[in-house]
């Protein structure tokens, strides 16, 4: 993976199309870091309502978790809970990962929301996970190759937590750094460890955050398409529609972005980032729910199509149930909440409303959850028990403790880490504003008898610019290929590092080789085991051992991918606290001097001997 500048400079599109920029004309780099730091940092009288609110949710998702839960009471909502939650999980995973990988450069603002809506209701779905899953796989011809149901459930669900939370963890360790300032928590120094801003750790981010969001858009598909394979693989009616696949994925990342949608623009409304997230977002959030839409109403209506005119008795038998039978209150608020509200968005107006992104997001997630409750009684052959009176207390238990511990954790995310990225729309700025570039104190040419002093560890510049950083170290390294030096910036630094050229093992190599081993040991595991368990049945041929070894193969390549940009992020950098803030705002060379006599000075006559428009320093300042 070349280093690059993030995100990728596209051609501008013509803001009639969307009908406002990408970026509010007066925002600055200042003010990107200003109005998300201060969510979190700034004293403000409505973050005790915010937190009594969070406290309250996360009471309710308590004494929920308390209510008993077994096979006869609230199985088939729980498990169609848990699949909401999944489907919620792996459709904002798989699209903020695929346009983070496209260079998408819009998701800057919001792709921090919506991975961390991934993440939470992966959480959600663990808490839904467990007992209940067991009678209902067993009712449809399925078993692990060795284990319990629930065991395998709930190993699914931490492998899509675990790479949720390191892409999520990635992508905040650059605004950790900017939250931890003089007079902030320790827990944001601790957490961003030895982040500096440097070049090479900038392409090691970039580098890593572009692995993870592979590997679990990856996992997405995997887990969505293998449950619809191996349910294929059963005796189970209408579960061998070739288009089932499809339609899984399809509603999933339909519900995905309608959730992500409906909470940025919450977010966008409580807290005033109407300069970060415009209209345009929403108008392309708006969009994405149409396409989606039009491609969920495509694939349900072929498939009732293709069973009114060739399928089989039962299968046309529960298509009439649907319409006007027993499933009908579920099939109907498909079709209400998950196909119709879509198709508002033809109306450009509707679709730069704030309203009506939310209101629509949220519709399309209770469609999504009431498709995945009438596949399931439909499985089962079983439509009394799509709303069991058994399955009051402890089904709708396990719905409401899971939307508390959702609500819970987005209020607390909220209020204690930067909910848009920082770097990014840093980035973005720089590219589509050019009166919102950094600002820099005029030149100041050092003191000659300060310049002198003894004891010099570092030489560090000053630059108003990346493109007069790489000029200068090109200049230095043209003169001295062994003088050692490094660049510090609020964003990305590929100019330089072109010229640096350090030598470091790519993250990419480390996630595959940790993928390798992952999936090879559980391949074994499997291979091993199931052999042992007498009278097991396979879940069907290749995907009782293929799935669960690409599940361990993409976790064990995302912790690989976290576990090395952790260790390199303290490499190669001085340990003054100036040189670092300074790097937090404008561009900073630093050199190191070795033991020759007057070698500093040589460097800093280099820097001012260059030309004012193409190299030279705004300040020189000397890290004993």
């Amino acid at each position: 993976m070349t280093a690059k500048a993030f995100p990728k400079v596209l051609t501008p599109l013509p803001e009639s199309l969307y009908g406002e920029r990408i970026v509010a004309p007066g925002e600055s780099v200042e003010s990107v870091a200003r109005i998300v730091t201060d969510i979190v940092l700034a004293p403000r009288a409505g973050r005790r309502r915010w937190l009594i609110a969070a406290g309250a949710c996360g009471a309710l998702a308590a004494v929920c978790a308390l209510v008993p839960r077994s096979a006869e009471q609230g199985a088939l909502v729980a498990v169609a809970s848990y699949e909401g939650w999944i489907g919620i999980a792996e459709g904002s995973l798989l699209v903020s990962a695929v346009l983070l990988l496209a260079g998408v450069e819009w998701r800057c603002a919001v792709g921090r929301i919506t991975e961390t809506v991934a993440l939470l209701a992966a959480i959600a779905a663990g808490f839904c996970a467990g007992a209940p899953a067991a009678p209902w796989m067993d009712g449809i011809g399925l078993s692990p190759p060795f284990g319990s149901a629930a065991s395998w459930q709930v190993a699914g669900t931490a492998s899509l937590v675990v790479v949720c939370a390191s892409h999520w963890l990635i992508g905040l360790l650059p605004d950790l750094a900017i939250l931890h300032e003089p007079g902030a928590s320790r827990f944001y120094g601790w957490l961003a460890g030895g982040w500096r801003g440097s070049a090479l750790q900038w392409r090691l981010w970039e580098e890593a955050h572009r692995s993870t969001a592979l590997l679990g858009a990856l996992l997405a598909i995997a887990l969505q398409v293998g449950a619809s394979v191996m349910q294929a693989a059963t005796a189970a009616p209408g579960r061998q529609d070739t288009l089932l696949p499809v339609t899984f994925l399809v509603d999933a990342v339909l519900s995905g972005v309608g959730a992500s949608a409906a909470a940025v623009v919450v977010i966008r409304a409580t807290h005033g980032l109407c300069g970060l997230i415009t209209r345009r977002h929403l108008d392309i959030l708006a969009r994405l729910i149409l396409v989606l839409g039009l491609s969920s109403l495509y694939c349900h209506a072929t498939t009732i199509l293709a069973v009114l005119l060739h399928g089989e008795a039962a299968a046309r038998d529960t298509v009439a149930r649907g319409f006007h039978g027993d499933l009908a209150p579920a099939f109907w608020t498909v079709v209400a909440c998950g196909l119709l509200p879509p198709q508002l968005f033809w109306l450009p107006r509707l679709r730069r409303s704030g309203l009506a992104v939310a209101v629509v997001g949220t519709l399309v997630a209770v469609g999504a959850y009431a498709d995945r409750a009438m596949g399931l009684a439909v499985t089962l052959r079983d439509a009394s028990a799509l709303v069991p009176p058994a399955a009051d207390i402890a089904g709708i238990a396990a719905l409401a403790g899971s939307v508390a511990l959702f609500l819970t954790g987005l209020i607390l995310v909220l209020q204690t880490l930067p909910i848009v990225s920082i770097a990014q729309m840093r980035a973005l700025v720089l590219a589509h504003n050019p009166v919102g570039a950094l600002t820099a104190p005029p030149p100041k040419i050092p003191d000659p008898g300060i310049l002198s002093s003894a004891g010099v560890r570092f030489v560090a510049a000053e630059f108003a610019s990346a493109r007069t950083l790489a000029a200068a170290a090109s200049v230095l390294r043209a003169r001295d290929r062994s003088l050692r030096l490094d660049a510090l910036g609020p964003v990305p630094i590929p100019e330089a590092l072109e010229v640096l050229r350090p030598a470091v093992t790519p993250i990419r190599l480390t996630a595959l080789a940790g993928a390798l081993l992952g999936g090879c040991g559980v391949l074994a595991v499997c291979l091993t085991a199931i052999p042992l368990a007498a009278g097991a049945a396979p879940w069907g041929a290749w995907p009782s051992l293929v799935l669960p070894s690409l599940m361990a193969a993409l976790t064990a390549g995302t912790l690989a991918a976290l576990a090395a940009l952790l260790a390199a992020r303290g490499r190669r950098q001085p340990r003054d606290a100036d040189v670092w803030q300074a790097g937090r705002s404008s561009f900073v060379l630093t050199a190191r001097v070795g033991g020759e006599p007057g070698e500093a000075e040589r460097i800093e006559q280099r820097l001012m001997a260059l030309p004012a428009a193409d190299g030279r320093p705004l300040t020189i300042r000397k890290v004993a």
